[in-house]
């Protein structure tokens, strides 16, 4: 399972994700779909560990993995 519990990213004072949060069960298919610079790439970066939140917490598997580095993370995308 992968959750984001209140995530926002705020880049140069630019808001890119504002407060979002949402759970994904392990061995689900889901899609994410949005306009043109709604936040999709930044949102899937913070999922995978690639960017850290401005705000927020990410969990996998119940364990908070905001500050670990993406190598240790036990997530695949």
């Amino acid at each position: 399972m992968l959750e984001l519990r209140s995530v926002s990213k705020v880049v140069g004072g630019e808001t890119h994700i504002d407060t979002v949060s949402l759970t994904l069960e392990s061995g689900t298919l889901n899609v994410l779909l949005g306009p043109t610079l709604a936040g999709k790439t930044t949102l899937m970066r913070l999922m995978a560990g690639l960017e850290r939140p401005t705000s927020g917490t990410v969990w996998a598997n119940g364990t908070d993995v905001t500050g670990v580095p993406v190598q240790k993370r036990d997530v695949a995308m």
